[in-house]
């Protein structure tokens, strides 16, 4: 049975991603996406990417990834990717708060748009994105990624996503 509890978000800190993290933010995905998380790690030491981690209690709760270098559909326009929160912690404005961190750290490398993709068959989420100021860009397109299980075998993932960008200049950071 599982007891209820709350978090305030205030209780929760959001850093920057920590060699250490990578075993811990297993919860998502367990040794399957092992791979995953070494190789954003090794992206994140490299500058390619800034992962940023909910930290609660010295665990990482949650987790987001800008990849700088954009995707195919606009690569001048940095991108949020892997933006979760462990199920237990949904609902208390963790995700929002990470996702207005990292917001606030493309804005600060002087960009003026971000970028994220949402699966179609998460249309809580997009109505979240909408909300706060993101506006869908294209067309609902397949995305498609590949990683090494515990077993070392190629896995792919193929999800129809749509894109949606933000204006940063325009963002009063009151609605998230």
């Amino acid at each position: 049975m599982l007891v209820p509890f709350a978090v305030a978000p205030r209780d929760a800190l959001v850093r920057t991603l920590r060699e250490s993290d990578n075993r811990a933010l297993e919860w998502s995905g367990g040794p399957d996406l092992r791979s995953f998380y070494d190789e954003q790690w090794q992206r994140h030491q490299a500058g390619e990417v800034c992962v940023l981690v909910v930290d609660w209690n010295r665990f990482p709760v949650g987790q987001g990834a800008i990849h700088w270098r954009g995707k195919p559909t606009h690569p001048h326009i940095p991108d949020i990717q892997s933006l979760r929160v462990f199920d237990a912690f949904r609902g208390l404005g963790l995700g929002s708060q990470l996702l207005r961190a990292l917001e606030n750290t493309v804005r600060e490398r002087g960009f003026k748009q971000v970028s994220l993709a949402v699966a179609l068959d998460n249309p809580r989420a997009h109505a979240l994105y909408e909300r706060i100021g993101y506006a869908p860009v294209g067309e609902p397109y397949h995305d498609e990624w590949i990683y090494r299980d515990a077993r070392g075998e190629e896995c792919r993932v193929c999800e129809r996503v749509l894109d949606l960008v933000k204006n940063l200049e325009l963002d009063t950071d009151e609605h998230v």
